[in-house]
């Protein structure tokens, strides 16, 4: 798709429309005519979630998470080309790029997307430029130069004690096509199960409930978000929907801020929903979530890319205190990757390393494909998500020299100190967590048997996404703030189907028996379950705690039987939640 047909249409702070325009005024129309069109293609594909979700379309919703994933890059390209042939031999004058963003400054002042489209901006003259750092006469640095948006959507219900009658005009308010199973049932329950915490937390007194009035979808499930303001405290209220058999159920609710954050969490799928302010909505969700960073919530929602500009700033901003200094990443040191982190900033930074030592039989590009085959996928909440930042330089005065030398050592490719500055070409960013491994050798034995049987969960779902770790190592994995197991290093990471899943055969000689080596035909991707005993399951006290819970993982039968169900199309269930066995009986589910 192509915008140079729609420059015209568009008035720039009434700059004259047609060829008679300035080359910057159209070089900034085109620029907004692609970020429109990005726009349209991904509200269009939000606002087919509410239908996936009525007609229980699961492959659909699916298919619809990763094509929204590839319209930025598709419409970024286009913009590209656009202002290329506009301005032709001109098209590295800075001075006209400066113009062309004034232009652009003015046609984005009344928007209620602004910072989005400023970012689209960044996205474009940095392809153009390949920016080293940034620049401020040619990208958009303030985050307060957005304009200020409307409230969010919402709806209130209260003051009042919450009851069945209350609950009920809240579930009702929401339109869908398709009945609820059991509204009233469901009304009374969920006001029950709020009363009884709100009274476990002294807060027994009248509320109010505020509802957003956008509908969050991911996966198989529909999220009604709210808050209950009660006595000047903020609780947040998240409703879980899921679509059963017999009409629309409550499955769970929600109301401490860690279990609202683990919905919203960096390793799930990004949410669908309706955000023409997408400012508006991440500030109410910061409301209930306070903890969260401003860039995850963008990132949760959908706005990956403006997420990596808020954390950015954010980690820019830090940088600035003149103590912030760079470490080295507690665990292992991986085989392919380079790690370190700041121990006051919540991230880690991956830069690939120029070789890779045996076992490990790779490449560069093939590490870059891991990551994105990973951005595409269905997380399932069990893989971090990684954001890719091209052409960053950082203050030399932020690494110890001890890790600088590291990394011009392992990464000399793709680090390099100019001056008083460190130039990285290309990196990743994850959120930190801790590796299982050092978590298990230091946590109290309950912590410990919880995030074992948690581990085996992780892969477990992730089977179920159709995504087979490989190097299923505790060294491989690490527990969030929240308590939860995901996968952080994707080397192996493949398609579960693609994996053939045997039994090893049994030796008829001593010969066989003996050998040191394999005696018999493995073929690439040949996988042999009962091998998985000697890294998969962990040491010591927590063994038979793992092993009671997912001994199966060294069976054959579990993994050939998780093929045949995807084989046979089916989506399987897998929720940030505890689910509630109340509300699950009341409905039948």
């Amino acid at each position: 798709m192509r915008y140079r047909g729609q420059e015209s249409t568009l008035n720039l702070a009434g700059s004259p429309t047609g060829d008679k325009r300035s080359v910057e005024t159209r070089a900034a129309a085109a620029i907004l005519a692609a970020y429109e069109g990005w726009r349209q293609g991904f509200e269009e594909i939000t606002g087919r979630a509410r239908e996936r979700f009525e007609r229980r379309d699961w492959r659909g919703a699916q298919a619809d998470a990763t094509a929204r994933l590839a319209l930025y890059r598709i419409h970024l390209d286009n913009a590209v080309t656009d202002v290329r042939d506009l301005l032709d031999d001109a098209l590295m004058e800075r001075t006209l790029w400066a113009a062309i963003k004034a232009h652009h400054a003015r046609a984005l002042a009344q928007r209620g997307d602004a910072e989005i489209g400023q970012t689209f901006f960044n996205s474009v003259s940095r392809r153009v430029f390949s920016t080293v750092g940034v620049d401020a006469a040619i990208e958009y640095l303030d985050p307060d130069s957005a304009p200020e948006a409307a409230a969010a959507p919402t709806e209130r219900y209260g003051p009042g004690i919450p009851d069945g009658a209350a609950l009920r005009r809240l579930l009702e308010s929401y339109p869908w096509s398709v009945p609820w199973a059991q509204a009233e049932r469901d009304a009374e329950l969920v006001a029950a199960q709020i009363r009884r915490r709100l009274g476990e937390t002294g807060l027994d007194g009248p509320t109010t409930i505020e509802m957003l009035r956008p509908v969050f979808y991911r996966n198989k499930g529909a999220y009604l978000i709210g808050r209950i303001l009660a006595g000047g405290v903020v609780l947040p209220l998240v409703l879980p929907l899921i679509h059963a058999e017999r009409g629309i159920v409550v499955d769970a609710v929600l109301m401490t801020q860690n279990e609202a954050s683990v919905v919203f969490g960096f390793s799930w799928t990004y949410f669908r929903v309706e955000a023409p302010h997408p400012r508006t909505l991440v500030e109410f969700l910061g409301s209930i979530m306070p903890n969260k960073r401003l860039d995850e919530l963008y990132t949760a929602i959908g706005y990956n890319k403006h997420g990596k500009t808020v954390l950015y700033r954010s980690l820019m901003e830090h940088l600035e205190n003149p103590a912030a200094r760079f470490a080295f990443a507690e665990g292992d040191e991986g085989m392919v990757m380079a790690v370190f982190t700041m121990p006051a900033f919540n991230v880690v930074f991956k830069i690939i390393k120029d070789s890779f030592g045996a076992p490990k039989n790779t490449t560069r590009q093939a590490v870059m494909d891991k990551y994105h085959f990973v951005f595409v996928r269905d997380r399932v909440g069990r893989l971090a998500d990684a954001q890719e930042y091209e052409h960053l330089e950082f203050p030399r005065r932020c690494f110890p020299d001890d890790l600088l030398e590291y990394l011009l050592r392992v990464a000399g490719a793709t680090v390099r100190v100019e001056g008083e500055q460190v130039v990285v070409r290309q990196l990743y960013t994850e959120r930190r967590v801790t590796p299982l491994n050092l978590y298990l050798r230091d946590a109290a034995e309950e912590a410990a048997r919880d995030a074992v049987i948690d581990y085996g969960a992780a892969i477990k779902d992730l089977a179920a996404a159709d995504i087979f770790t490989g190097d299923m190592l505790l060294k491989n994995f690490g527990v969030t703030r929240n308590g939860r197991v995901i996968c952080y290093d994707y080397d192996e990471l493949c398609l579960l189907s693609e994996c053939r899943f045997r039994k090893l055969p049994q030796p008829t000689t001593i010969e066989e028996e003996f050998s040191a080596e394999p005696w018999f035909h493995v073929a690439e991707g040949d996988v042999f379950p009962e091998e998985f005993r000697a890294f998969l399951v962990p040491p010591g006290p927590v063994r038979e705690a793992f092993l009671e819970a997912h001994g199966d993982l060294l069976d054959v039968g579990f993994w050939q039987g998780v093929q045949r169900r995807l084989a046979e199309g089916e989506v399987f269930d897998v929720f940030p939640y505890r689910r509630s066995a109340e509300l699950r009986r009341s409905a039948g589910t």
